[in-house]
């Protein structure tokens, strides 16, 4: 999957990186009875990494949520898109402190939260539907983080 990058944070992201777990991310799902599994067979998703500033005014904008947050999700405007997601570094580093692990390993938690989006999971719909989707992100999460944690993100 080709991965269409756009870095508008401070932070330094590592495209061939995001790209390898991205890869790894689309084969653990492709493996799995997950939702929309056909989506996983579209070549290209895009990446987005926003200042904490710029994030805000999107959450707000498109879910009237006047706060900066970790990851959102947009559908394709392209059919050979999955989608887009876009990150804000900012708000994974106070996660990822709080969860006492790296930047990268937030953004990796994170990236997989939103693909499962993109797949149709909605954590927000129900309590059923949060437990359904947080297990298989934390599944998925453990699966590919049990190695090396390579650097994706800094600052």
């Amino acid at each position: 999957m080709n991965i269409v990058f756009v870095n508008e944070s401070k932070f330094s992201v590592r495209q061939k990186n995001l790209q390898k777990f991205c890869q790894q991310l689309t084969q653990a799902l492709q493996q799995r009875r997950v939702r929309n599994k056909s989506l996983l067979k579209l070549s290209e998703i895009t990446c987005v990494f926003l200042s904490a500033k710029e994030m805000k005014i999107v959450n707000k904008n498109f879910r009237k949520k006047n706060k900066p947050t970790d990851v959102l999700s947009f559908a394709p405007m392209d059919t050979q898109s999955i989608g887009e997601l876009v990150f804000c570094p900012e708000v994974l580093v106070r996660q990822a402190r709080q969860q006492k692990h790296s930047l990268s390993m937030e953004l990796k938690y994170m990236m997989i939260h939103g693909f499962l989006h993109l797949l149709g999971y909605d954590h927000e719909l129900s309590k059923k539907e949060e437990n359904i989707m947080f297990k298989l992100q934390d599944e998925i999460f453990q699966e590919l983080t049990a190695g090396a944690d390579y650097l994706i993100v800094s600052r």
